[in-house]
């Protein structure tokens, strides 16, 4: 099974079960990503393998290729020595090692083929596994975000603070009405305070008047009988 396939079937499980996990669907998402994680380090470790098994092919195809042209060498220094039964020898191995090397170079090839296929859907599911941490991160700041709104609405419609807020207006009712109580007593007192001044002043004008009669009569007081 391909690694993809092994994580939409996670994912599908997980889909299937998302009902028993509606209250908290950031813990779904959550076992998604470890299990896609882990899925992941699977896959990693099994493109080792594979690798180690490709580098193993292309050690025996560089030795099978080195051992045909040994052969081929072999054959022509046979031939020079007018040794045809030892050059038929040379060419026999050569042959099978060529046989050998079709055959080697053919698994080389799936191999190499598998690992390609391997990387792809390990760099796919790279991908998947970044869009599913961000939403995790997302969904996980979305959440936070409601439960702290939550609390916000929940605390501005709560009968304590609605108590308090109505507390506070009865206390500024009574402070309104003592103010208005102290100002009614300034007022009073303004009005005492006008009228006394006004009558001393007044007073004092007609007093000065009184002065100044005296001061321009003065000589006519003195005349007066009885004032002499």
């Amino acid at each position: 099974m391909g690694i993809i396939t092994r994580a939409y079937h996670v994912g599908r499980s997980y889909a299937n079960s998302a009902v028993a996990w509606v209250a908290s669907p950031d813990r779904t998402l959550q076992l998604l990503v470890q299990d896609m994680e882990d899925v992941l380090q699977k896959a990693r470790a099994s493109a080792v393998k594979t690798i180690v098994e490709r580098k193993h092919f292309e050690r025996c195809v560089a030795a099978l290729k080195s051992e045909i042209e040994a052969w081929q060498q072999r054959a022509e220094v046979a031939v020079l020595n007018d040794r045809d039964d030892l050059a038929t020898e040379a060419l026999q191995a050569k042959a099978r090692c060529a046989a050998m090397l079709v055959s080697a170079d053919a698994q080389l090839s799936s191999v190499a083929g598998a690992l390609a296929r391997h990387e792809e859907d390990m760099e796919r599911l790279q991908v998947r596994l970044h869009e599913a941490r961000a939403r995790e991160r997302a969904l996980r700041s979305l959440r936070r975000t409601a439960e702290s709104r939550l609390w916000l609405r929940r605390k501005s419609f709560d009968h304590h603070i609605s108590a308090g807020l109505a507390q506070f207006e009865k206390i500024e009712d009574t402070l309104s009405e003592l103010e208005g109580t102290i100002e009614s007593y300034d007022v009073g007192r303004s009005h005492e305070l006008k009228a006394t001044l006004g009558q001393l002043a007044i007073a004092s004008t007609v007093k000065n008047e009184v002065a100044d009669i005296r001061n321009r009569l003065g000589n006519q007081v003195s005349l007066i009988p009885g004032k002499a």
